[in-house]
């Protein structure tokens, strides 16, 4: 970490009097491939492990890098170890697209069951959009963005739900194993 990551360089919303600093939860995380995309907290660092943080003070979510996200819930461990789990599951998120198991819906959408979640896949419009559903909870988490082909938004998904099957950490809630992907 350098002196300019975080609240220490004041740079971006680091330095805005309306933005809190603190109190933001992670809400989901997103692996884009490759850094492009700006942190929205400091506005000076590239992201490719984005991790989508909400403040209850602060309308809207705000994309952020992983120095930023851990600063902003006080927590640098817990979003050093959601980047560890996106940087550790990133063949499997390449292949999730093309794993035995989808099928299609009575509605006509791709679907496929994983460790107790169903995985659907939609259009909205000419844009996909993917949810997790948990089935033992009856809770649902959308893909944050939507996409105009249908393996991104596959990979959002899985994005989606190993975020979910990380903050469910019981040992009925397995994660994705190598299994599972091929």
């Amino acid at each position: 970490m350098t002196e300019l990551d975080g609240p220490r360089g004041g740079r971006g919303k680091w330095s805005n009097p309306g933005v809190p600093k603190k109190g933001w939860t992670c809400i989901n995380v997103e692996d884009l491939g490759a850094p492009s995309q700006r942190c929205e907290m400091c506005e000076a660092v590239d992201v490719r492990y984005v991790q989508y943080m909400s403040n209850p003070r602060y309308e809207g979510i705000l994309a952020c890098g992983v120095v930023c996200a851990g600063h902003m819930e006080e927590n640098l461990v817990s979003a050093q170890a959601r980047e560890k789990t996106l940087r550790s599951t990133s063949g499997k998120r390449t292949r999730f697209p093309a794993r035995r198991g989808w099928a299609v819906n009575k509605n006509g959408n791709p679907q496929i069951k994983v460790s107790g979640f169903r995985v659907t896949m939609f259009k909205q419009g000419k844009y996909w959009k993917g949810v997790v559903h948990d089935r033992m909870r009856n809770k649902s988490w959308f893909t944050r963005d939507r996409f105009e082909d249908l393996n991104p938004a596959k990979m959002a998904a899985f994005d989606t739900l190993t975020f979910v099957q990380s903050r469910m950490k019981k040992p009925s809630f397995p994660t994705i194993d190598d299994e599972d992907c091929i």
